[in-house]
């Protein structure tokens, strides 16, 4: 990591290449999700026949024994997002899926998986205390290509800069490669990418999946045959607009000048908190300051973003999702968002002392479309 002057004396682009290129010259960062996730075995002759029917991606390619991880979620029948599952097809004879899914949610899952099963003979179960979540990144990461994936690991199904996953049996070889972090690191990884995960940061049965940008992380088919809430998901893909969606963001005290990348920002604050140079989110070099306890507590999931109009005035422009000390992400309503800060006007969250200044970017893989629908929409009317 840079030191704090030379890095305020730098660029904002350069910096963050030196961010990056820094991480991909590092050991990569290994974390047990323990706590975080667990494990549901399924198995069954019917089994892809059965997960077809109620998950959004097409699964017929965990008919093959070793199949490559897939990412689904389940929703129910208005179209609201219940649970994310990333899915594992093991070398077992009879067809056999693990699947790595919110701890939290556990039993809410387990009930419904065997409430859809009816009369299948299918075996399901938490095998939570035999397996393991396990998740790898950075370094000569597995985006790049320039790694060798350890047997039993696969790459993240959803992005490319997320790495590798893995579920492995408790203590076996795989388990005893190097150290592990908790899951709190990889959860600030995926903030970095503005990547949801588990019933928690996507609030189940309450929003809808592509507000959460599953469609742009491998979540969801629109190619493939029925399956529970897939109505609303095609008329709204069919729609072509989307208005609001997960964004990741960096706050700063009300009274703090702009931040002018917050990616970077993070990024730092990312890497500092790995190398345990910050108790906390904070990155001082980048003008993001540590949260104390009272704008600490404005950055809590479900507080409200809004920008300041003239007389004193709130327009609503989103809701934080997820929040880690000064780093977090909010599900924003991209036109208002855009607009507001086209217009120099900060968006804010909490009251009184305890006000912050959010500064959201777009992640790197975002398709140019997202945000722009609209615009788009108009062009091609007009030519």
């Amino acid at each position: 990591m840079l030191p704090g002057r030379l890095s305020q004396l730098l660029p904002a682009a350069l910096r963050r290449g030196l961010a990056t290129q820094a991480s991909h010259q590092a050991a990569p960062t290994q974390a047990c999700l323990e706590g975080s996730r667990g494990v549901i075995r399924i198995a069954g002759a019917g089994l892809v026949h059965f997960l077809q029917g109620i998950v959004t991606v097409d699964v017929l390619p965990l008919e093959a024994p070793s199949a490559p991880p897939l990412y689904a979620c389940m929703l129910n029948a208005q179209g609201r997002h219940l649970h994310d599952l990333l899915l594992y097809r093991t070398a077992d004879a009879e067809p056999t899926v693990l699947a790595d899914v919110d701890a939290a949610g556990m039993e809410d899952l387990l009930r419904l998986l065997k409430r859809y099963r009816l009369r299948q003979k299918l075996d399901i179960q938490d095998v939570s205390q035999q397996y393991r979540v396990w998740a790898r990144w950075g370094g000569a990461a597995a985006e790049d290509g320039g790694a060798e994936v350890p047997p039993g690991w696969a790459p993240d199904p959803r992005l490319p800069q997320l790495g590798l996953r893995a579920v492995l049996p408790r203590g076996g070889e795989g388990e005893a490669a190097g150290g592990a972090a908790g899951w709190e690191a990889h959860r600030r990884w995926r903030m970095l990418h503005g990547v949801a995960e588990g019933d928690s940061e996507i609030p189940s049965g309450e929003v809808i999946p592509l507000e959460f940008n599953l469609d742009g992380l491998n979540g969801i088919s629109f190619t493939k045959g029925c399956y529970v809430g897939q109505e609303l998901m095609a008329r709204t893909h069919f729609k072509g607009v989307v208005r609001k969606r997960l964004m990741p963001f960096v706050a700063a005290p009300a009274s703090s000048p702009p931040v002018s990348d917050p990616q970077a920002a993070a990024a730092e604050a990312v890497a500092a908190a790995a190398a345990g140079s910050s108790g906390g989110m904070s990155g001082s070099s980048s003008g993001v300051s540590g949260s104390s306890s009272s704008s600490s507590s404005a950055l809590q999931p479900g507080a409200a973003v809004y920008v300041e109009q003239e007389g004193g005035k709130r327009k609503s422009v989103g809701v934080v999702r997820v929040a880690d000390g000064s780093m977090g992400m909010a599900v924003l309503r991209l036109g208002a968002a855009q607009a507001a800060q086209a217009a120099g006007q900060p968006l804010l969250v909490g009251e009184g002392d305890a006000v912050r200044q959010l500064f959201p970017w777009r992640p790197d893989w975002w398709p140019r479309s997202w945000g722009h629908e609209e615009e788009d929409g108009a062009a091609g009317a007009d030519s």
